[in-house]
């Protein structure tokens, strides 16, 4: 029987782990990717920095000849630094893009590189957020997000063809790290604007991961879902 691949970058976060969890249950081996040098979880585990391209090429090729041919990649590693306009530096700004728009671009080429030439048939995941629309304070961070959705939609066409999906989950407040380094008082504002009225579980944005690889959204392609609690 052949393998399930599945790559999700930031995999040591809350919710790289939830989507590793998910993806695991769903019958996939699952290949984690960060830049700590050991995993967590039990996963495999590649050690790799998103914005190094060499990094890149050389993990997505150890990868495809360790384990097989990559079906899902989930671009989940992202960044925020929380630094008003005035304040960011161009080495903020390049960081920002570098993980959160680069990274994605260049692993989804090298993946669908070799899906194409292993005869198609794949799903690629992105991470964007609810400020990819709303707008951020963190004015990079909401543009590096803006990109990731015009992206997904733009690797769609292309891709399609190939039986490769591109889609995009854009959550709102996550109870994550990176979602408490968010000010409080704009935090309790972004909670108090939602219908759930409350932030969301990592384990919330994996399960719509989940259905998104699975075969019941085998026509969606070019979308991005809003996970966001009614924001």
């Amino acid at each position: 029987m052949t393998r399930k691949i599945a790559v999700v970058t930031g995999s040591n976060g809350l919710t790289g782990q939830a989507i590793c969890r998910n993806l695991s249950e769903r019958g996939y081996t699952v290949v984690g990717m960060d830049v700590a040098d050991a995993g967590k979880g039990q996963y495999a585990y590649r050690k790799c920095d998103v914005t190094d391209y060499e990094q890149i090429k050389s993990s997505i090729e150890f990868i495809d000849a360790e384990y097989g041919t990559i079906r899902v990649l989930v671009n989940n590693a992202g960044v925020w630094h929380g630094k008003s306009f005035f304040d960011i530096s161009p080495s903020d700004y390049d960081f920002t893009y570098g993980v959160n728009t680069r990274a994605p671009f260049f692993l989804s080429q090298e993946v669908a590189r070799r899906l194409v030439k292993a005869g198609g048939g794949g799903v690629i995941v992105n991470l964007a957020s609810i400020v990819a629309t709303l707008g951020s304070g963190v004015t990079d961070y909401g543009g590096s997000k803006a990109a990731v959705v015009n992206l997904t939609k733009s690797l769609a066409k292309p891709l399609g063809p190939h039986g490769i999906r591109v889609a995009a989950v854009s959550p709102g407040t996550i109870n994550t790290a990176m979602g408490e380094k968010v000010p409080k008082e704009i935090r309790d504002k972004l909670i108090a604007g939602s219908g759930l009225q409350r932030a969301a579980e990592p384990e919330e944005i994996a399960s719509v991961i989940g259905f998104l690889v699975s075969d019941d959204a085998r026509y969606i392609t070019g979308a991005t879902i809003d996970v966001n609690g009614g924001l």
